[in-house]
């Protein structure tokens, strides 16, 4: 007979090897009797209303739905009871692992032959292993990746993930790493841009707002509309195109465009030149050189319908700050 090595307690001033013993044959009882209840209940759902029954379905839930509460049991629970008794019959149920170990195995191919072979040479599943086994999360995460797992787990609703990632960004050293991914660099950038864009876009119908109809002749006023009184001095501007039908690239063009001046506009007044540097004054005109030059290219394309950029633009573009 080989002679099971001793395993020290993990409380060794707590406890001597014969009460933590006790202990867990203790807890080990209690939980064979749990796990016995709860297949108990998912087998009598099933005598109930048995699986693959006509009507199945439909009549489950309306008769547990009552009979959890005749019981004092959730119904969902009693649900889950009845889904392990499926996938674990009766003559395939290990007495000595748990119910939640069962059910964390539930939807494994070979499940009846792995419940009996814990992994690394272990006496019993745990739970957590269990669920590993499965591709399922645990409820433990240890790896870094069962970790993000389970933040994403608990973000999925999108209130909660921009809560979460305000509190983390406040944080200068969490920030800093963020932003030196280039990656993530690249999508903050898109955002920011998405959102200048339809701040532009809705400035833009603002803009348009009292468009009159182009049916509707100038100057001419339906005699049922009472007219709307003007501010004396206020003049409506001449909307530029017809939003509604413009087509998209238009409309990003403009859109683009309109952030571009209205960013200066609120930017320039606030600057303290004063204090910009010559290399930095030097970065800021040479940026401007290649504004307009790619703003040369856009309008000449607009007035020939040539899209195409000469090396000398590209050259221009492609130049970084001295």
């Amino acid at each position: 007979m080989a002679v099971r090595e001793k395993v020290p307690s993990p409380f060794p001033q707590r406890y001597t090897d014969r009460q933590w013993a006790r202990y867990v044959h203790q807890g080990r009882d209690l939980i064979q009797e749990e796990s016995g209840i709860q297949f108990a209940l998912g087998d009598i759902t099933l005598k109930m209303v048995p699986k693959n029954e006509p009507g199945e379905h439909r009549g489950v839930f309306p008769v547990l739905d009552r009979y959890a509460d005749q019981i004092g049991i959730n119904v969902h629970t009693l649900l889950t009871y009845r889904k392990a008794a499926i996938h674990w019959p009766p003559e395939y149920r290990v007495k000595d692992e748990s119910w939640s170990v069962h059910r964390a195995l539930d939807a494994v191919e070979d499940r009846f032959e792995m419940i009996k072979n814990p992994p690394g040479g272990a006496t019993h599943w745990t739970e957590d292993a269990a669920l590993r086994y499965a591709g399922r999360l645990p409820n433990h995460p240890l790896s870094k990746k069962e970790k993000l797992d389970r933040v994403r787990t608990l973000l999925t609703n999108s209130e909660s993930a921009l809560g979460a990632a305000e509190e983390i960004i406040r944080r200068p050293d969490v920030a800093q790493r963020i932003m030196a991914d280039p990656t993530n660099q690249r999508i903050l950038y898109q955002a920011h841009q998405e959102q200048r864009m339809e701040a532009a876009a809705l400035r833009l119908a603002a803009a348009h707002e009292r468009e009159p109809e182009p049916d509707e002749e100038e100057g001419e006023v339906d005699e049922e509309v009472e007219e709307t009184p003007v501010l004396r001095g206020t003049k409506l501007r001449q909307p530029a195109v017809d939003y509604r039908r413009a087509s998209r690239e238009a409309l990003e063009l403009i859109g683009s465009g309109t952030a571009f001046l209205v960013d200066l506009q609120d930017m320039v007044p606030r600057l303290h030149v004063k204090e910009f540097t010559d290399r930095e004054i030097r970065a800021i005109l040479d940026n401007h050189r290649r504004i307009r030059a790619a703003l040369d290219w856009c309008d000449t394309a607009l007035a020939s319908g040539d899209t195409t950029m000469d090396e000398e633009l590209a050259a221009i573009l492609a130049e970084g700050d001295e």
